[in-house]
C-alpha cells in the first residue's frame, strides 16, 4: 500500500477514537502524529541536492527552451537543482495536505460536539432553586 494511504487509516483511527471515546492521549497522540509527519515531508534544499550531486548526465538540464543553445555547467547546475527542488515539493504534497487536514481537523471537532448533559453553572442553578428578581 502506498504510505498515504497506511498514515491516512491510521489517523482515522486516532480520529475516530478520539471522537467517540473522548480520549486526550489519542487526540495527543493524532497532533504530535501530524505534526511529525508534516515536518518529516516538508521539501528542503539539502535534500534535491543531495539527488542532484548524484544525478548522471543524462538526468541533468541542458537547455530551458529548445530555442535556446545549450547551457553553460554553472546555468545547468542551477536548472538542474530547481527542478529538483520542485520535484522535491511534489513528492510530500498529499502528506502534508493530509496532515494539515488532521491538525485542522483536531483544532475545530470541539465544536462540533454535542453536549454531554447540563453544565456545571446550569446544574448549580436547579440546586439552589429559582433566583429572586
Amino acid at each position: 500500500m502506498n504510505r498515504p494511504i497506511l498514515l491516512a487509516l491510521l489517523f482515522a483511527m486516532l480520529l475516530g477514537i478520539e471522537w467517540r471515546y473522548r480520549l486526550r492521549s489519542a487526540r495527543l497522540a493524532a497532533a504530535m502524529l501530524a505534526v511529525a509527519a508534516w515536518l518529516f515531508v516538508q521539501p528542503t534544499p539539502p535534500r534535491a541536492a543531495r539527488e542532484v550531486l548524484w544525478a548522471p548526465p543524462a538526468a541533468r538540464v541542458t537547455r530551458m527552451r529548445p530555442v535556446d543553445g545549450p547551457l553553460s555547467e554553472y546555468q545547468s547546475g542551477v536548472a538542474t537543482m530547481e527542478q529538483a527542488v520542485e520535484d522535491n515539493i511534489s513528492k510530500g504534497e498529499d502528506t502534508r495536505v493530509l496532515c494539515v487536514g488532521v491538525l485542522f481537523w483536531l483544532a475545530c471537532s470541539p465544536a462540533f460536539r454535542p453536549a454531554r448533559g447540563p453544565s456545571a453553572i446550569e446544574q448549580s442553578d436547579h440546586q439552589q432553586g429559582p433566583r429572586p428578581m
